[in-house]
């Protein structure tokens, strides 16, 4: 008999791969992928996230592009049958604190109007000069929450996480790079990360497996425990 009281584990998105023995593992371990910029090309059943392109824009130098967000958008309904996203990210400006969180509001707005993309669960991007004070009156606007932002802000973790959870909104930790990112989001249980770590080597791909295997196996702190020398990034 299952244990109802026992947590989901962690929903895994990795980068967007097209290798084929890489899906193949992923289906196995029911992963999926994060889109960035990119047509998303799920797989059959896949928990595949639709990432808004802000971050791939600012990289390289350029503001958010919504002509292309909306075409990546219309490719998906064209489907015969437009798959479901686990979750997609309203736009966002990287690095805009406070402004971000305006340009988002107005965005969710015109998501919520339009057929089909209104079911889409919508997660707000929450990022460096953002705080849980900002965000609480709007987050009934928003399906959950989706951690961006630098290094610093990711030490904030877990208050984002307890803030989600108190909600009832999910909590998704983004751009997972590293092992100590991907073992913090682990810890704290959060509902969902992405990160291409796994995808550079195939004993990457094996070192995180086995950590989530770990993290899923004994027993992870609450959130109403005090995290003491977590490092959560």
């Amino acid at each position: 008999m299952s244990d109802s009281t026992q947590p989901r584990p962690t929903q895994v998105l990795i980068g967007d791969t097209r290798s084929l023995k890489n899906i193949a593992r992923l289906k196995e371990l029911g992963w999926g992928r994060m889109f960035a910029g990119v047509t998303p090309t799920p797989y059959e059943g896949e928990p595949w996230g639709f990432d808004n392109g802000a971050f791939y824009n600012w990289q390289h130098g350029m503001p958010f592009d919504d002509q292309r967000f909306t075409y990546r958008i219309a490719a998906v309904l064209l489907k015969v049958v437009p798959p479901l996203p686990y979750f997609a990210v309203v736009p966002d400006i990287v690095a805009a604190g406070c402004s971000s969180l305006a340009f988002s509001l107005k965005w969710v707005e015109k998501l919520r109007a339009m057929p089909t993309i209104d079911k889409w669960p919508w997660y707000l991007a929450v990022q460096d000069g953002m705080t849980i004070h900002d965000v609480r009156p709007y987050l009934p606007q928003f399906d959950g929450i989706f951690l961006g932002g630098s290094d610093t802000f990711k030490a904030q973790a877990w208050r984002w996480r307890v803030f989600a959870k108190d909600n009832g909104k999910p909590f998704h930790y983004a751009r997972a790079g590293t092992l100590p990112k991907l073992e913090s989001a682990l810890k704290m249980k959060a509902d969902s990360l992405d990160s291409a770590y796994p995808l550079w080597e195939k004993e990457r791909f094996a070192r995180f497996q086995e950590m989530f295997a770990h993290w899923n196996v004994n027993p992870r702190p609450t959130l109403g425990d005090k995290v003491m020398g977590l490092n959560i990034l």
